[in-house]
């Protein structure tokens, strides 16, 4: 299905009408109304890049070339850099084409007979240029309803003398909501594995001996991920593991060739201007640097397609279980990508590399997150160094277990991990969540039987 032009019908958001077009939004204009507009990811497009969303100016401090690559792709800016940022003409038409708001929907917003639902909840992004948005749109930044995948959103700030611009969540009028899609699109794939969530439960219950420890997937080169595969490979680690590495230029919409990689590798160089050096201790770097040069790798898996929607239950029934390298890692706020659900969903305890605190949503959330097993005291170390190196002791510690002694451990944890997919599945009962996936026909029948 083509769920980028896919028009979903008319529906209800926060107890007011949710409408997705103009011939919707007629239907119900003599009553107040929210118009709805996707700005998102590119693999669930209409799409803004992240350097547009997130204000250029903060980038352009940073690596000067910004502007440039701008500039030289939309032409020059609107009045140069303002308050707003760099605002190339061309730029915002071209954003206004991808997400287009009626002009009598327009008019609706700005006399306050309805509000904009701007949905960007794939990501947890804290840094929004709130100003580029009113010029796209063209409707008050009070008139906003913006929801994110980042948690604690109103906690969240951006320093403004680093960016010369106020860039947070927590300083904008507009109202910003938490959406967790991605709970609800793992909810929506427990339908599409049912079996082989059973099977799972099945195999677990049975005390089925498997070959490896645990999976550790790093198929985009963050540099979280990368600090993290160096200290598994430089502790003997990686052997016990079903792991992945995309290579540096994983994604990249640059071709790669001999030069520009070794360009990529000098500059993510043990103390490079990318490097990830910062979460690790100099005993690491020869370690590092060659991860840096170690080839894309997987256990069976194209690695050049995003895998956030696909589960690879073969590695699951050879893993007792996973390290999560979330999305993000030192950056401000908490998101919630679907690797942090995953796992219940696979039935499989874990341990998790991301924002501090992570762990703590989880169990606010409401799932159980094996504290009696395992120690997830990482979690609540501000210090990215230190939170890294206590998260590596623990699974040096997991890894340490023999098959035995996991097979006993997974089974002791059966009732915990049943408990863990019930409140998955409940979870889409859940009221005022959006979600793109509406693709899925079987949505709409019977809920698979899982034996819980």
């Amino acid at each position: 299905m083509d769920t980028y032009n896919y028009i979903p019908n008319r529906g209800k958001l926060f107890n007011e009408h949710l409408v997705y077009n103009s011939e919707q939004a007629l239907e119900v204009r003599d009553e107040f109304y929210l118009f709805y507009v996707r700005a998102t990811t590119d693999f669930m497009s209409p799409a803004f890049k992240r350097n547009i969303i997130s204000n250029p100016p903060h980038n352009i401090i940073r690596e000067g070339e910004v502007v440039n690559l701008i500039e030289e792709e939309y032409g020059p800016s609107v009045g140069g850099p303002s308050v707003g940022g760099y605002r190339p003409k061309l730029l915002i038409d071209n954003c206004r084409k991808k997400c287009t708001v009626p002009t009598f929907v327009k008019d609706d917003i700005n006399s306050g007979n309805a509000k904009l639902v701007i949905d960007y909840s794939t990501e947890g992004y804290w840094d929004i240029d709130w100003g580029f948005l009113v010029d796209i749109f063209e409707v008050p930044e009070d008139r906003i309803i913006w929801l994110t995948s980042l948690h604690n959103h109103s906690a969240v700030t951006c320093k403004v003398e680093e960016t010369h611009h106020v860039l947070s969540t927590n300083t904008t009028v507009a109202e910003v909501r938490w959406n967790p899609l991605w709970e609800r699109i793992v909810w929506a794939m427990t339908r599409e594995y049912w079996k082989e969530i059973n099977e799972q439960l099945w195999l677990i219950e049975h005390s089925h001996i498997r070959k490896s420890k645990g999976i550790l997937y790093n198929r985009r080169p963050h540099m979280h991920r990368i600090s993290l595969l160096t200290q598994m490979k430089y502790h003997n680690q990686l052997d016990n593991m079903i792991w992945s590495w995309g290579g540096l230029l994983c994604d990249s919409e640059t071709v790669i060739t001999n030069e520009n990689m070794e360009q990529e590798i000098l500059d993510h160089d043990f103390g490079g201007y990318h490097s990830g050096n910062y979460f690790l201790d100099e005993e690491y770097r020869e370690t590092y640097n060659e991860i840096l040069r170690t080839p894309e790798h997987s256990d069976n898996e194209e690695l050049s397609e995003n895998k956030a929607q696909v589960m690879n239950f073969s590695h699951i029934y050879d893993t007792y279980y996973q390290v999560i390298t979330e999305t993000l890692y030192q950056q401000p706020g908490i998101f919630l990508s679907e690797k942090s659900y995953k796992p219940f969903m696979s039935c499989q305890p874990f341990v998790l590399s991301g924002q501090m605190g992570t762990i703590n949503v989880l169990r606010l959330e409401g799932y159980d997150v094996y504290d009696k097993w395992i120690n997830h005291e990482y979690d609540n170390i501000i210090e990215e160094k230190e939170r890294m190196s206590v998260l590596m002791k623990e699974i040096l510690r997991l890894n340490s277990l023999s098959q035995e002694q996991w097979t006993k451990m997974l089974k002791e944890m059966l009732p915990t991990i049943k408990k863990n997919l019930k409140h998955l599945i409940d979870s889409g009962d859940k009221k005022d969540v959006m979600t793109f996936d509406h693709s899925h026909t079987e949505l709409q029948a019977d809920y698979p039987v899982f034996d819980l």
